[in-house]
């Protein structure tokens, strides 16, 4: 086997990784924003004591709802994982990470801007598109079984146009655009090479010619991006929607689980 034939069985298997394991760290930074929360709430509350706090109506409400979603978390991951359910726990996963995402816009809609919201909103569709595939049989270890072409399809089209919305984003909003020049060398240049690269993946994928290459060309921009600028968590809670640290380590790690998805368009030769 050449070395182009190992890195790119390498490379499927780093997106298969990403993507199937992706609900465990999911999992990991809804219990780290569970006890901030905790750390804040015992912090601020002058009448603290182990009764009145603890096992007060509100905090049991909220650890409830953390405790119930981190079990579809870790059950649809391990599902995936192991090949139990692979394809059911894929379309459970699908549903649950965009329900959510909505929920949580509702929490803060009197904090978050529009921009935000739609941040939200817009990754958890993209992670949607990676759990597609496990639904469709992208991923499946076993001969036999027919893939469902629809989900497949629709998974390709939603990571197409999730490379539109990053691309349209930059060139709109102000603090997208200020983060990318900030934190990646080469101004304004830069940006519309960014743009460029993003709106022309996007149109190559989404009309699948070759797109599991173009597919692993935005997985490179999207990694370099992600590690330099979605993840200085003091720079997104100095700006105008003060994100919170693992509010935004949440939201910069959905975009491994998209790269995991994009890697995995090479499976099929012919979209």
């Amino acid at each position: 086997m050449g070395f182009f034939e190992k890195f790119v069985l390498l490379s499927d298997l780093i997106g298969f990784f990403l993507v199937t394991r992706y609900p465990y760290f999911d999992l990991f930074c809804m219990l780290m924003k569970l006890g901030r929360s905790t750390d804040k709430y015992v912090g601020t509350n002058k009448a603290y004591t182990p009764s009145t706090s603890i096992f007060s109506m509100e905090m049991l409400r909220e650890n409830f709802d953390v405790y119930l979603h981190g079990s579809i978390y870790f059950v649809c991951a391990t599902g995936m994982t192991l090949d139990i359910g692979r394809r059911n726990c894929g379309l459970v996963s699908a549903f649950h990470i965009v329900y959510l995402a909505i929920s949580t816009c509702f929490e803060n809609k009197q904090y978050w801007s529009e921009f935000m919201m739609v941040k939200v909103v817009a990754r958890a569709v993209a992670v949607v598109a990676c759990y597609l595939f496990i639904a469709g049989g992208l991923t499946d270890s076993r001969r036999g079984l027919a893939k469902v072409s629809n989900f497949l399809q629709i998974g390709r089209q939603l990571l197409a146009l999730y490379l539109f919305y990053l691309a349209y984003m930059l060139w709109i909003n102000r603090e997208d655009r200020i983060a990318l020049v900030k934190h990646i060398p080469g101004g304004i240049i830069m940006l519309i090479v960014v743009v460029v690269i993003y709106v022309g993946c996007g149109l190559c994928i989404y009309g699948g010619y070759e797109a599991g290459y173009f597919g692993k060309l935005a997985t490179w921009q999207l990694l370099i991006i992600t590690l330099l600028s979605d993840l200085d968590t003091k720079f997104w809670y100095k700006a105008n929607d003060r994100i919170d640290h693992w509010t935004q380590i949440q939201l910069a790690s959905r975009h491994f689980a998209v790269m995991g998805g994009l890697i995995l368009l090479g499976r099929k030769r012919h979209w």
